[in-house]
């Protein structure tokens, strides 16, 4: 009889803990925005981890930098120098609306209009 409660109570605390892991899971959400050339091939792709506090720019080519613009009026918000074709945006310089997101590569600028919401989950959109 003690086995039997023995297994029992492992076994419960095992599927407590699974289940306050799936939990924490599910609260995370990612998401992924991919832009392309006219050719169809992947250009920039930003990732947004609800969790994280940057956003993760990918190139398919090299860049050495990137501006955020204000849509209306075209003002610098936000840039950085870069090398190689990844890097992080800092979430919190950008306050919540629309941009206009400008990457520099050695033989184009790929540029693409951002949505950035202050919800609970932040979503940030690529148009």
């Amino acid at each position: 009889m003690k086995k039997i409660l023995f297994i029992l109570a492992i076994a419960l605390t095992g599927f407590s803990t699974y289940a306050q892991n799936t939990n924490q899971a599910a609260k995370e959400t990612v998401t992924k925005y991919v832009t392309t050339f006219p050719n169809g091939d992947e250009a920039i792709t930003i990732t947004d981890k609800s969790s994280s506090s940057s956003l993760e720019l990918a190139s398919a080519d090299n860049f050495y930098k990137y501006e955020i613009l204000e849509t209306a009026n075209h003002e610098l918000v936000h840039g950085q120098n870069n090398r190689g074709n990844v890097c992080a945006i800092d979430k919190n310089k950008l306050e919540e609306g629309t941009y206009t997101l400008k990457v520099y590569t050695d033989d184009f600028v790929i540029t693409s209009d951002i949505t950035i919401s202050s919800d609970d989950a932040t979503e940030e959109s690529i148009q």
